[in-house]
């Protein structure tokens, strides 16, 4: 089993993949579905993983009708190295962001997080999601070791994102700008 595909495996999960049992037998399916016009980086993440993984691979492609004009592609892959990143990221069978799946993900997990998560709003960027208060604090906690300043931002509810200000935007810039895939260079700060 190649560390290097759970890796990926976990850094695409913390963006637009949804790591899940599905089928009669519960097999750990990765599935990442993308806007058409984001095709050459949803084929590239396919690629990827087809290098990384050893043996064969169960790959099925197909076409999202959308209500507006661009439809949605998505890929779905299973294969050995699943039940690994799958025992990783959901220990009780819910998706957990733990510590330990940030740090394998590493500078190609970041950058996942920020190509699907983040946003740059007037100076500022933040990163968004349907995270728990837990995750949140998790993921800040992990950005901050990376030596860029994140602050958590809280409504009367709960947390709502991490905030960079501009300083931590062009650290984060730096850190990930050669992990980004060139056709979604236009996320970066």
């Amino acid at each position: 089993m190649s560390t290097q595909f759970v890796a990926h495996v976990l850094s695409y999960s913390l963006g637009r993949g949804n790591l899940s049992l599905k089928g009669k037998r519960k097999r750990p399916w990765l599935e990442i579905s993308r806007c058409e016009t984001e095709r050459p980086y949803l084929n590239f993440q396919l690629q990827r993983l087809r290098q990384l993984h050893d043996g064969k691979l169960d790959i099925y492609k197909d076409r999202l009708a959308t209500n507006g004009f661009y439809d949605r592609e998505r890929f779905r892959i299973h294969g050995e190295g699943l039940w690994r990143a799958y025992e990783l990221l959901c220990p009780r069978d819910s998706s957990i962001i733990s510590r330990q799946v940030l740090d394998i993900a590493g500078l190609n997990g970041l950058a996942s997080l920020w190509i699907d998560q983040g946003r740059i709003i007037g100076k500022k960027g933040a990163i968004r999601g349907r995270y728990t208060e837990k995750e949140y604090e998790v993921i800040e906690q992990w950005i901050n070791d990376f030596d860029i300043p994140v602050v958590l931002h809280r409504n009367q509810m709960s947390i709502i994102c991490i905030s960079f200000r501009k300083a931590s935007l062009e650290k984060l810039k730096d850190l990930i700008g050669s992990h980004i895939h060139q056709s979604m260079k236009k996320k970066l700060p």
